[in-house]
């Protein structure tokens, strides 16, 4: 699976993607498979015990749907820092396809793990940064313009535009800061896997790293799950149809009925194995690319591979030391 090294564009990155991804496809998918059976079983918790959806009972459908997207907020920062802690196995996959040399599943994982405490870190920072700031920036924009629009007795009729435009004002902005930021701080876990950096340093290699490379990173993010999101409503409706018509003939429209929810779930979570390493292998790649735009990283190899300079930093042919940035790691571990 190598490849000369050489600048690409965002044509080549995806299909250079798809060519690693097909090569170490087992791989990839028991990786992807991780965060996702831990974000399962903290749901069957949920749903046997918790109960966090139905927990508040509003007497309004407003504050109903309030809470059910809070909680689904919640779930989906707990499912970004699950997927940042496996995410440098998906870069040492990915390194090795890119640089030459072998690495297996246990190896992989076992790099992730070595330096779990300071990934861990990472994840807070990161998620802090593309989520966290976003959401307040954005309530707060809301909170004022909900101030604005009262003022001027905007909520005093029964019309409900005012606030279906307050909302949408708070998705506008923070999906744009989610999307801005998350492309700023995407190099943050290739660069703290491959060069050994720890905590906020990290942060400060992605977002000098991407300078340039921001909008693919986000157009990247944004077509890989919009075709993850469109794929799985597609066929949940296939299904859903194939169930209808399938109780029907056989008349057993009632057990399909009370089938349905599980083989959706199911379905779910397969289309999640199959489709979430795309992503990480992308931002591995864009790392590179950055690296060979910026410093001459392909430059740096040949004359490496030729024996005239020892390498400047990890290229991840090797396992990174742990105790890099000890003093950072250590603060905040």
């Amino acid at each position: 699976m190598t490849a000369p090294l050489r600048p690409m564009n965002l044509g080549e990155i995806l299909d250079r993607t798809f060519q690693i991804y097909r090569a170490r496809f087992f791989a990839f998918i028991v990786v992807a498979a991780i965060p996702v059976l831990a974000m399962e079983m903290i749901q069957a918790v949920d749903s046997t015990w918790l109960h966090m959806y139905s927990l508040v009972h509003p007497f309004r459908q407003p504050g109903i749907f309030l809470w059910r997207f809070a909680v689904g907020l919640a779930y989906f920062h707990v499912s970004g820092i699950f997927g940042i802690l496996v995410e440098p196995a998906f870069v040492k996959l990915t390194s090795r396809s890119i640089l030459g040399g072998k690495s297996s599943i246990v190896s992989s994982l076992q790099f992730a793990a070595t330096r779990w405490r300071s990934y861990l870190w990472i994840a807070s920072l990161k998620m802090s940064a593309i989520l966290v700031a976003p959401e307040l920036v954005a309530t707060g924009v809301a909170l004022g313009a909900g101030v604005i629009v009262n003022a001027a007795g905007g909520f005093d009729g029964e019309t409900r535009w005012p606030a279906l435009l307050i909302v949408a004002l708070w998705a506008l902005v923070g999906g744009g800061l989610f999307l801005w930021s998350g492309a700023c701080m995407s190099l943050a876990i290739p660069g703290a896997a491959l060069e050994d950096l720890a905590g906020l340093a990290s942060l400060r290699r992605s977002w000098n790293l991407s300078k340039g490379a921001r909008s693919r990173i986000w157009f990247t993010w944004l077509a890989i799950n919009l075709s993850l999101w469109v794929l799985t409503y597609a066929l949940e409706f296939l299904l859903g149809q194939s169930m209808y018509f399938v109780g029907n003939a056989l008349h057993i429209a009632y057990a399909m009925k009370h089938l349905y929810a599980p083989a959706v779930y199911v379905l779910a979570t397969a289309i999640y194995f199959v489709l979430g390493p795309i992503y990480p292998i992308a931002v591995t790649l864009i790392y590179y690319d950055q690296r060979i735009r910026h410093e001459g990283f392909d430059i740096e190899r040949m004359m490496e591979s030729a024996g005239m300079n020892a390498p400047a930093i990890s290229t991840g042919n090797e396992e990174p030391i742990a105790t890099a940035n000890a003093t950072d790691e250590e603060a905040h571990s």
